[in-house]
């Protein structure tokens, strides 16, 4: 016997003669067959209509359309489930009973898991801004699910996946959604520091400038000259597998407000730079994911955090500063400052931590945007097997990436007449030009550069990602993870 709900789903899918259920639904297909024969419900992919009915469980009754059953995915599930969810909250309805889809191509597990995804990821909103306006818009998510029909161990083993690697992404989101005046380097290194409280296995180091200048990192500590803010390098641990050698090191940009420094940004590009630091937030969110998962693997975060600000300090374009590894840059743009602060991180990253892979992951390049929109991330590496496993974890999350290539004839451009090279070298082939400048400072290891500059933070609402930021990278490399574990 089901619980009592404020709303039950219904399943159902199209075809060409009409609509089919998508489960046995029993004495309540009844109740769905008015708005069905009447064609106000066709169940079309992601379709949703409320009834009113007299099942003593639920208040209202969602049917929901799946759209076409040999069309189905794990993707359309998350997406007709986020609709679902959506409906949800704006009745209100904290407590909803779903009938689960029965669907031959796909296991319980996997249908359940893109279900809940889609729920999860539209069960969020960043609040912490709102005061008084709460008060007439108090928003309500599902925060009680009765799954009918599945296998209970099943729905509760994938139930705490789904909320584990979501708290990670919500942590992402969150970190990237904050006032800038707010979430400054300090406090992502407080955030660190708290992470490593909350798992004590987390080992957290946070170096001062000081420690910066030692290392001779005069890239990163060019970009933050300008700022009131200090910066700080923020380096996390987790051994969840210490018997093996094998380490994946993510490196995120972690820029908390680029003002475009000396090339001072158009209004319009400076009202989002917020989010200058969401490959942080990112690395931050698997970390805070793989931690509450325990995965069996050995994982790093490196974060150099600043500001690229503008004043009487700020670096000057037309210097030249020294990076970590000796090699000496003139700076062409001072708006190309997130490629700087990641070369002393991915240098100290290769040399100190001498992992078996770095992902990293940046806001780096309007060229992006203007490559792939808003759908897709930038994927650059020097490994194929790496980027191919990347993009693979891409499909199955629909995190989705796009490989471009890192020919060395691109590297000419970066040729500087002052210096070993330049930062920058115009608007052409930006992306590629701006891994290819990262590239010189991995020291050859496998490593993949993820542009998230188009999909990091969204200007409206879209499918089951929010407006703002959206977390995206945190489920991709999770999964990826996962993988690795499954090939020992």
């Amino acid at each position: 016997k089901r619980c009592q709900a404020d709303a039950i789903v219904l399943p159902f899918w199209q075809t060409k003669k009409g609509v089919e259920e998508a489960s046995d639904l029993g004495k309540l297909k009844s109740q769905a067959q008015p708005p069905i024969k009447a064609k106000d419900f066709t169940a079309k992919e992601g379709e949703v209509i409320w009834l009113y009915g007299d099942e003593p469980e639920e208040k209202r009754i969602l049917l929901l359309g799946l759209g076409y059953k040999d069309a189905i995915t794990m993707e359309k599930l998350r997406r007709a489930f986020g609709t679902c969810s959506k409906a949800c909250q704006v009745k209100k309805a904290a407590h909803v009973n779903i009938v689960f889809p029965e669907i031959e191509m796909l296991s319980q597990e996997s249908i359940l898991k893109a279900m809940l995804e889609g729920i999860a990821l539209t069960s969020y909103s960043f609040i912490a801004l709102k005061h008084d306006v709460l008060k007439d818009e108090s928003q309500v998510f599902i925060e009680k699910l009765g799954i009918i029909g599945c296998e209970k161990r099943t729905a509760q083993d994938v139930t705490e996946y789904v909320q584990k690697v979501s708290e990670g992404v919500y942590f992402a989101r969150d970190l990237t959604n904050g006032n800038a005046d707010d979430v400054t380097p300090k406090y992502l290194a407080d955030a660190a520091k708290q992470l490593g409280k909350e798992y004590p296995y987390l080992q957290v180091e946070i170096r001062d400038a000081a420690w910066i200048k030692k290392q001779k990192m005069g890239l990163f500590l060019a970009v933050a000259q300008g700022s009131s803010q200090p910066p700080y390098f923020i380096v996390m641990k987790y051994k969840g597998s210490p018997n093996s050698s094998d380490h994946t090191v993510i490196v995120g940009k972690g820029v908390t407000f680029d003002t475009g420094g000396l090339n001072l940004k158009p209004v319009a590009s400076m009202e989002t730079q917020k989010a200058d630091m969401s490959g942080a937030a990112v690395a931050f969110g698997i970390m805070k994911a793989a931690c509450e998962l325990e995965l069996q693997v050995n994982l790093s975060c490196v974060v150099a955090a600043c500001e690229n600000a503008i004043g009487s300090k700020a670096f000057k374009p037309g210097d030249v500063y020294q990076a970590s590894s000796g090699k000496t840059v003139e700076i062409t743009n001072p708006d190309a400052e997130g490629r700087l602060t990641l070369a002393d991180a991915l240098y100290w990253t290769a040399t100190e931590l001498k992992p078996t892979r770095i992902i990293d992951f940046a806001t780096l390049t309007g060229s992006c945007v203007t490559a792939l929109g808003t759908e897709l991330f930038a994927l650059l590496s020097n490994s194929d097997s790496l980027a191919r496993e990347l993009l693979q974890a891409g499909e199955r999350t629909f995190e989705r990436g796009w490989q471009f290539p890192l020919y060395e004839e691109y590297k000419s451009q970066l040729r500087s007449d002052i210096a070993d090279m330049k930062n920058a070298a115009g608007r052409e082939g930006g992306v590629i030009l701006g891994a290819i400048f990262l590239q010189e400072f991995v020291n050859h290891i496998p490593w993949a550069h993820c542009d998230i500059a188009g999909v990091a933070f969204m200007k409206d609402a879209r499918r089951y990602q929010p407006k703002y930021a959206t977390g995206v990278g945190v489920r991709l490399i999770i999964d990826f993870l996962e993988r690795l574990v499954k090939k020992r």
